[in-house]
């Protein structure tokens, strides 16, 4: 693409109003969500959302994960992933480990405090899930709106650079 051309020399078409709206309204609930969430997961005493993030990754992984591998799962940005596992070691949820046969990897596992601390904000996040998100939708709507999320992740899941495409 080169001067408002696509690869084929036609006019590139801005998006409609109504494709516009419909973009910002999703971003916006898109941006808003984890905010809220983050928020009310700290008031709680709990886990921000970044580090409920990476817990529930490593739950999800069991066992050590290699940190190359949680910074392509985690939904957060990766920028400042060492940072964050430095800071969730010092509170006693996390240790690294350097497996004997490869220390050039650095694997990350949850301590039971982690576990405890992930269980307790588990209740918080879903709780807020619940408020607000799934209660603003009938069984019809989540039902759509799966259904159409689906077919934008999965044209941009290939095309977002590091991060699991599965």
């Amino acid at each position: 693409m080169q001067n408002g051309l696509s690869d084929n020399g036609d006019t590139l078409s801005s998006p409609t109003r109504e494709e516009l709206v419909a973009w910002r309204v999703f971003f916006e609930c898109a941006l808003a969500l984890p905010d809220i969430l983050d928020a009310e997961l700290q008031a709680s005493g709990g886990l921000s959302f970044r580090w409920y993030d990476v817990m529930v990754q490593l739950e999800e992984a069991g066992g050590g994960v290699p940190m190359t591998e949680i910074a392509g799962r985690i939904l957060a940005s990766k920028s400042g992933l060492t940072r964050v596992i430095d800071r969730m070691e010092e509170a006693g949820l996390v240790r690294r480990e350097r497996p004997a046969g490869d220390r050039r990897v650095v694997l990350v596992h949850m301590t039971p405090e982690g576990e405890a601390a992930l269980q307790a904000s588990r209740v918080i996040h879903r709780d807020g899930i619940r408020r607000h998100f799934t209660e603003q939708l009938d069984h019809d709507d989540l039902v759509r709106l799966q259904a159409m999320l689906e077919k934008v992740r999965d044209h941009v899941r290939p095309l977002r650079p590091g991060r699991v495409s599965a």
